[in-house]
């Protein structure tokens, strides 16, 4: 009777430590990380809000092979969403709530099973004509998950800049193409005169 007394004053001094410590954890969270791109803000919000380029830039369709989506109707700009699934990643779907071109982008991030959370994007001119680009994401975390909400910027961080990163190179030989292609039309229109 002794030990068991033992056990249950043991057990309730950790759980009182346990909620005193979570209780001086935040309960939101926001992970931002930002690059600097060679390339006009429309070209880079026009990329971020259309789904269909995010499997050639999104660091997440790179690190499983097993992602699938589905693309929503529509699928860019207010409104536009899609769906995943994962056996590594689980489930999901975003959808665009906020959109102006060449500005930012808010969407809205359900996880199946474990929340919901916010995505930021925005697009700002910088003195040379590049376009700084800052990608963020904040939430909620319930009393529980505190802990978690504490890490998400070194688990989530990473992949936020690789994922900018990839941004950067589709969008920039993306904007050079069309320069060239741009180019070539200008030319072509000068030798028929």
């Amino acid at each position: 009777m002794k030990i068991l007394k033992t056990l249950l004053i043991i057990v309730s001094v950790l759980a009182g430590v346990f909620v005193i410590w979570n209780t001086t954890l935040p309960s939101n969270f926001e992970v931002k990380r930002s690059i600097t791109m060679n390339a006009p803000p429309e070209a880079v919000s026009h990329t971020v809000s259309n789904f269909n380029t995010w499997p050639n830039w999104s660091v997440w369709f790179q690190l499983d092979s097993t992602m699938t989506y589905e693309l929503g109707d529509p699928y860019q700009g207010v409104g536009g969403s899609y769906s995943w699934t994962s056996e590594a990643m689980g489930g999901g779907n975003m959808s665009i709530l906020e959109y102006t071109e060449g500005k930012s982008m808010k969407t809205e991030i359900h996880f199946d099973g474990q929340g919901m959370s916010n995505g930021s994007w925005d697009f700002e001119i910088q003195d040379n004509g590049a376009t700084k680009v800052t990608w963020g994401l904040s939430g909620e975390m319930g009393f529980f998950s505190r802990f978690i909400g504490t890490q998400m910027d070194k688990w989530v961080g990473p992949d936020f800049e690789a994922g900018l990163q990839n941004l950067k190179s589709y969008v920039e030989s993306a904007v050079a193409a069309a320069e060239v292609e741009a180019s070539i039309a200008h030319s072509d229109s000068l030798s028929i005169d």
